[in-house]
């Protein structure tokens, strides 16, 4: 009993003392490659999305514009809110997010409507304009991730 013991003692401490193969070719694996087109970057989109992005960041960057001279109040933010709800309503009516492609646009979207209800429902003035910057950075991430001709992005 005792020599079975030492034995496989011996054996296991062979296996970690060797060099591990799996490991030693880690440097010379390729790095993955995207499998589907959905993946890849820019993002495919359509006219009626690209339009309805626009508008979206039309109205924002108006915002931010006016936010520059004169802050906006609660009930500012609660009505822009209300606005990018209308609009982000009017770009899912319709499309298809059964596709991976989809998926990715309706992430999107929603980290957007995500920052819309933050202005809503945020009891200060300060977590409104949180909410008003995730609007911002997301509709900036789109426009780095997405196929949009001309887009630019938005300073706040």
């Amino acid at each position: 009993m005792r020599s079975t013991l030492v034995a496989a003692s011996l054996a296991f401490a062979a296996l970690i003392a060797g060099p591990v193969p799996a490991l030693a070719d880690a440097d010379a694996r390729t790095s993955p490659k995207l499998q589907s087109p959905a993946d890849q970057l820019p993002r495919p989109t359509d006219e009626a999305l690209r339009t309805a992005m626009s508008a979206l960041r039309d109205t924002v960057d108006d915002r931010l514009r006016a936010d520059a001279t004169q802050p906006m109040a609660e009930a500012d933010y609660v009505a822009l809110a209300a606005e990018i709800d209308r609009q982000l309503a009017a770009i899912t009516a319709g499309r298809d997010f059964h596709s991976r492609a989809g998926r990715h646009l309706q992430w999107t979207l929603g980290d957007i409507g995500d920052g819309a209800g933050l202005m809503r429902t945020a009891p200060r003035v300060a977590g409104k304009r949180l909410g008003f910057l995730r609007v911002v950075e997301t509709l900036n991430f789109y426009g780095r991730e997405y196929d949009h001709p001309g887009w630019v992005a938005l300073k706040p």
